[in-house]
């Protein structure tokens, strides 16, 4: 019987597993439907994660037992479910885990061990919303990540909803003409600017209709359109004040930043040398923005080491070589 780590990346899309070896080399990896406690049925959140690691574990050759299962889920909202996905994780893994010590993290600390391994840094997760977070000499800092109602500038939904308020403005006479109208009247399919609006209000999945819009906005840009640009420009501000801050809160000027998520990848070769350019100008500094190493659901499997588990010398340096990021 082999001993394995089995690191878990729960999303609000799907949940990722990875079965690593106690030095770190990557054995196999499962998906399953979405993992987020505080969108779903907690029964539903067990059965997807679950049905990852059964997947994974199933591509395995060699018999194995999980020495350790660390999890991290977008929503957990600091352990509110904890001791119930404990329950039903036990539950529906049965055997694979009867010996396993379970860690239960929210998505962030993946997303930071993602790009920082188990040292220092500053995130930004650029998605659907945004989210901030640092570690330094043991503090923690976070900004942001709101919601997508009040909050989440630099992410699709907000930028999505500011280009299609641009849209409207032009169409009304507010502002000048703007290729955003094109671009708006193309993607959903519209005719007039009243079917549109229709459409958007009337989307199944008005947050998403919205945060689709997100990548016209960019293409416009890239093309040269005013408004488009300073919407960029003006997100650009707002991701750059938000690193800053956290920065700032701890104490650490020196720190490295590093950049991911959906809407940010998508879009680096514009929106990279902006956001570097704004945030040297706040922090008085050069800064050169990085990129995550390794996929999340290994990062989730590093997250033990800092509580204390101990895996093979050569852990974070195969985990690198077995699950890392192209660029």
């Amino acid at each position: 019987m082999v001993k394995v780590v089995v690191g878990i990346d729960g999303g609000a899309t799907k949940t990722e597993a990875a079965v690593l070896t106690y030095d770190g080399v990557l054995l196999a990896l499962g998906q399953a439907g979405p993992s987020n406690p505080a969108a779903l049925p907690i029964n539903e959140v067990c059965s997807n994660i679950s049905a990852s690691v059964i997947n994974a574990l199933s591509s395995v050759k060699n018999n194995v037992e999980v020495a350790v299962l660390s999890l991290s889920l977008a929503g957990y909202l600091g352990g509110v479910w904890d001791s119930e996905i404990r329950r039903c994780i036990v539950s529906g893994l049965g055997g694979y885990v009867k010996d396993a010590r379970i860690y239960i993290t929210e998505d962030i600390e993946a997303a930071h061990a993602s790009a920082f391994l188990t040292g220092d840094g500053v995130i930004g997760i650029l998605g659907t919303g945004s989210n901030f977070y640092g570690k330094y000499a043991g503090r923690r800092a976070r900004v942001g990540g709101w919601g997508h109602l009040i909050d989440d500038e630099g992410g699709a939904y907000h930028i999505g909803a500011l280009g299609l308020s641009i849209v409207v403005r032009s169409y009304d006479g507010r502002i000048g003409e703007t290729t955003l109208v094109k671009y708006a009247l193309n993607q959903y399919s519209a005719s007039t600017i009243e079917e549109l609006v229709a459409k958007v209000y009337s989307a199944k999945d008005v947050k998403g209709t919205i945060a689709s819009f997100a990548k016209s906005v960019f293409e416009a840009a890239r093309e040269g359109d005013r408004e488009a640009l300073l919407i960029l420009r003006r997100e650009t501000e707002e991701v750059a004040l938000a690193l800053s801050t956290v920065v700032r809160r701890l104490g650490a000027s020196n720190i490295p930043i590093a950049l991911m998520g959906s809407t940010y990848m998508a879009n680096k070769d514009l929106w990279k040398p902006m956001i570097e350019a704004e945030l040297s100008k706040l922090m008085g500094r050069q800064v050169t923005i990085g990129e995550p190493l390794i996929r999340q659901s290994c990062a989730a499997s590093v997250i033990p080491i800092n509580a204390g588990e101990r895996f093979g010398g050569n852990y974070l340096v195969n985990i690198v070589n077995s699950c890392g990021i192209r660029h």
